[in-house]
């Protein structure tokens, strides 16, 4: 029997569905990520913390970033995400020190730490291999260089110490300028300032 007209327009439209590039990007997708609803698949991309999407859908309730080469992430990416639920972050060569301290304590407040029990360190070599929510905030902290913190630190207080050094100096000049005036007034007063009678003459002597 012949289609009614339901099935001939399906068998229309058949061709041009299989003919659609499959993984389309939704609107607000970032590249090079896939979207399907709330999930945002960015998962075996070779994405990098350098080339990780700046940020994603506010409403993402699970994001994909498993099988990439993220070190990191960027401070706070994960907090800006109020209804996001899971994060799959496995199978990451995560370098464990002082700038992983938010994304540890984001994982410290989920209720389910099962699926981030393979969060492995992968570096530096005195943490490579531990867990990533296991392992305490001193520990992260501990793993930075202190060079970039401490001279960062001591620039800021070498600046200020100038700064202070320069406002005493300034200081003292103008000290220095006041008592120099004052001395040159009192050697040589102005005939304003001048007695009117000199020293010994009496009036009547005028």
């Amino acid at each position: 029997s012949l289609p009614g007209p339901r099935g001939a327009l399906s068998l229309l439209l058949l061709p041009l569905l299989l003919l659609a590039p499959p993984g389309r990007r939704a609107a607000g997708c970032p590249a090079p990520c896939d979207c399907a609803g709330t999930r945002v698949d960015c998962g075996r991309r070779g994405l990098t913390r350098a080339t990780l999407p700046a940020a994603f859908p506010p409403d993402t309730t699970e994001l994909v970033l498993t099988g990439n080469n993220l070190t990191g992430l960027p401070r706070g990416l994960l907090d800006t995400l109020p209804a996001l639920r899971a994060a799959h972050l496995g199978a990451n060569p995560w370098r464990c020190d002082c700038h992983l301290v938010p994304l540890r304590a984001w994982l410290a407040g989920r209720p389910e730490r099962a699926p981030y029990r393979d969060l492995r360190c992968a570096a530096p070599p005195a943490l490579r291999g531990r867990l990533l929510p296991y392992l305490a905030e001193e520990e992260l902290r501990a793993a930075c260089p202190p060079g970039a913190l401490c001279w960062g630190a001591l620039g800021a207080q070498l600046l200020l110490l100038g700064l202070g050094l320069l406002h005493a100096l300034l200081l003292l000049l103008l000290l220095l300028c006041r008592l120099r005036r004052l001395r040159a007034r009192a050697a040589h007063p102005s005939p304003l300032s001048a007695p009117l009678v000199g020293p010994g003459r009496s009036p009547e002597e005028r």
